[in-house]
């Protein structure tokens, strides 16, 4: 369809998103206000086989038919890899932003107008609601860290689906961080790890070991995983002891 722009979307995500948002615009194209690609389908993290399609529809109103039509499209594009939409109003937006800082400053920074008006770009994130949740996440995470290697009992298989899997959510969290500092902010994971390296003037060998046995697929053995698990927690809880004592003043 004329009018979509998706020069900045990977090609193969860019193809199945095309049609989803070509359905979308001619079943309501007036309640539309803009369609995005989000998350890593606008990075080179993005991985045909193994990566999900995030978007993001704002609309003017909330319509439950909306929903229903949306819900019905699952069934074609859910299985090329299209996940079920975020729906939102700018209203919506702009009640949410001290709410959920990192969530929408990831979208801020790693999106692809393809439709409408460009609402993302124009939304503003407080430092002092970043730094309150990116604490937050912190120290969530390294509960939820510690119970999962607790519940592990030793299975090498599933220490290191633990360990792998928790990885995509420190990002988010990272990105924060940067944000805090007033660092730069890139888009792939890789050099994320560098920014926060460099900044801290810490190396992140723990961060990046475990994308790599992400990427390759290759589990290691057991010794090796228990030690990258020690050194997880010890970032983890000394960056949320500098995220504690970071202070952030409101405007």
């Amino acid at each position: 369809m004329d009018g979509l722009n998706l020069s900045h979307t990977s090609i193969q995500a860019g193809k199945v998103v095309e049609p989803f948002f070509t359905d979308t615009i001619n079943h309501c194209k007036e309640d539309i206000v803009s369609l995005y690609v989000i998350g890593s389908a606008v990075t080179k993290d993005f991985h045909p086989k193994h990566s999900d399609i995030n978007t993001l529809i704002i609309v003017k109103t909330i319509k439950f038919t909306f929903f229903d039509f949306i819900s019905l499209m699952g069934k074609r594009y859910g299985k090329k890899g299209v996940r079920a939409p975020l729906i939102m109003t700018p209203d919506y937006i702009n009640r949410s932003l001290e709410v959920f800082p990192l969530e929408f400053l990831e979208m801020k920074l790693i999106h692809q107008l393809v439709y409408g008006e460009d609402i993302l770009s124009a939304i503003n994130i407080e430092k002092a609601d970043a730094r309150v949740q990116c604490e937050r996440e912190l120290k969530g995470k390294l509960q939820t860290l510690c119970h999962g290697y607790i519940r592990t009992m030793g299975d090498r298989i599933k220490l290191s689906e633990l360990l792998t899997g928790s990885l995509s959510g420190f990002f988010p969290v990272f990105r924060g961080i940067l944000f805090l500092y007033g660092q730069e902010i890139p888009r792939e994971k890789g050099d994320v790890l560098s920014a926060l390296e460099k900044y801290r003037n810490k190396d992140s060998r723990v961060f990046k070991r475990l994308l790599d046995i992400r990427r390759s697929g290759v589990r290691p053995p057991l010794d090796e995983l228990k030690e990258l698990f020690r050194g997880l927690y010890l970032e983890l809880d000394g960056l949320a002891r500098e995220v504690d004592e970071f202070e952030a003043k409101r405007p």
